[in-house]
């Protein structure tokens, strides 16, 4: 019988994110372990991708600054780049699993 992480708060972010941005909106899905089930990881949260330059250079940079920072707070978890849509079907299945703690 298989755990599930509740995740119905990060779903909810995930899916305004979706409508607002588009599906093609990059992400870092961030992992962690529970000590219930310690063989699997689950995502818990998420960040933008790298900011994309639209026009203003002081905007963008600013918007990279925070990039790298968030970059440096997540870089001893386990993370992985993907579109907001692969990261809303992955808190989908998750959330499917039985035994939720």
């Amino acid at each position: 019988m298989g755990l599930s992480y509740d995740n119905e708060e990060l779903l909810e972010e995930v899916k305004q994110d979706l409508v607002e941005f588009g599906s093609n909106l990059q992400v870092i899905a961030i992992y962690s372990i529970f000590p219930e089930d310690p063989d699997k990881y689950y995502v818990t949260d998420y960040i933008w991708g790298e900011p994309v330059y639209d026009s203003d250079m002081d905007i963008y940079e600013e918007e990279m600054k925070l990039h790298e920072q968030e970059l440096e707070t997540i870089k001893y978890t386990k993370n992985e780049k993907m579109t907001i849509k692969k990261l809303l079907d992955i808190l989908q299945k998750q959330s499917q699993i039985s035994n939720h703690f």
